[in-house]
């Protein structure tokens, strides 16, 4: 992971999507930009003046001398862009990231799927067509540019206080530490920074039943979707169950499933398991999305209050997917890695934070422990 000042190319939108352009635009300009960068992603914000290094016309190289030459960068402009992280290594241009995404406060780059070779510096505008022809898939289509190398699983925290946090402002404090922490591969991911939830939930314990699964069944009364009306009730309807006492625990989750008045009925019905309902709770959420600049995996973080008869703090660490190639171990050891950040970032809050190893089942119990029979 690298955290210095970096050749940034800017130029017209139409090169970004290997469009023709018109004579007047075939211009890049390349300037110095601090920015944050590792072997699969980088992340720079241009906006404010930065030191020019070179104007390129065509297939001139025109650098820029003297100390004070400076332009303003932007992260969104319809002509002046941001196009690519490159370097100068031994005379030749290496182009190591070409952009993804740019948003308001930062841009988003991604090393190219596929490869582009060293060239000399007059060749950069060809070579950048080029390369995002070659890459118009991965870097206009993200969906394109992910693939799951491991079973997406959560790790739990629980937090014990006396004060009652605000997870919006955790979320967004935990977004700042990210921020300011220049030599950890983990950023936030651009577009997915921050989301806040808020519902209302049923839960229900399974009941001793012939086939022995037993755990938990909840209805989070939410939808992800559009409604065909405003009052269209749907939710989420989710299960934590496990064969026996000894089994580990499985997860299940459906989400926008239509219920009646009686929603636990439907719950039941749905996984056709005996319940019993033992609480009506409310769940606050904010999560945040994070990724690593090394390997694109992309994680959430996010930090819940069950509010039921007592409030209940929890944080989750939860592997999403990856920007390109990867393997379950390397998940796996980014995971811990960022759950020990969390960690470190919790201590000085006076935010105390343990391992809850069974999850969510973890949870419901401690709801269930601390909620009157309904």
């Amino acid at each position: 992971m690298s955290s210095r000042t970096s050749m940034i190319v800017f130029g017209n939108w139409r090169l970004r999507h290997a469009e023709p352009s018109p004579e007047a635009a075939r211009r890049l300009r390349v300037q110095r930009v601090p920015t944050r960068w590792g072997a699969r992603a980088a992340q720079a914000d241009c906006r404010g003046a930065h030191a020019l290094v070179a104007h390129c016309v065509d297939a001139t190289w025109q650098p820029v001398s003297g100390t004070v030459a400076a332009a303003t960068g932007h992260n969104v402009d319809p002509d002046w862009v941001p196009l690519a992280h490159v370097e100068l290594d031994g005379g030749l241009m290496h182009i190591r990231h070409l952009v993804d995404r740019a948003d308001r406060h930062v841009a988003h780059f991604i090393a190219p799927p596929v490869p582009v070779q060293p060239f000399a510096p007059p060749l950069l505008y060809e070579q950048l067509w080029q390369a995002f022809q070659a890459n118009h898939l991965q870097t206009n289509n993200y969906e394109c540019h992910y693939a799951v190398h491991a079973e997406p699983r959560e790790l739990h925290l629980t937090l014990d206080t006396t004060a009652v946090p605000d997870v919006l402002a955790l979320g967004d404090a935990w977004l700042d530490a990210l921020d300011a922490d220049a030599g950890s591969p983990f950023v936030a991911q651009i577009g997915d920074e921050l989301q806040h939830g808020d519902h209302d939930n049923v839960l229900c314990r399974v009941l001793p039943h012939l086939e022995g699964r037993s755990g938990w069944a909840n209805a989070a009364l939410f939808s992800r979707k559009r409604r065909s009306t405003v009052l269209e009730p749907l939710a989420e309807f989710s299960a934590v169950l496990r064969r026996d006492a000894a089994a580990p625990w499985t997860q299940e989750r459906h989400p926008d499933q239509v219920h009646g008045t009686a929603v636990e009925v439907d719950l039941a019905q749905h996984f056709d398991l005996p319940l019993r309902p033992v609480a009506r709770w409310r769940h606050t959420r904010a999560s945040t999305g994070c990724e690593s600049l090394e390997t694109g995996n992309l994680f959430s973080v996010a930090f819940s209050c069950a509010q039921a008869a007592t409030p209940i703090f929890l944080c989750s660490i939860g592997y999403l997917r990856t920007r390109g190639d990867g393997s379950a171990s390397l998940v796996a050891q980014e995971q811990a890695a960022l759950r020990d950040k969390v960690l470190e970032f919790l201590r000085p809050l006076g935010l105390d934070a343990r391992p809850a190893a069974e999850g969510l089942a973890h949870l419901y119990e401690r709801i269930a422990e601390g909620s009157p029979r309904p």
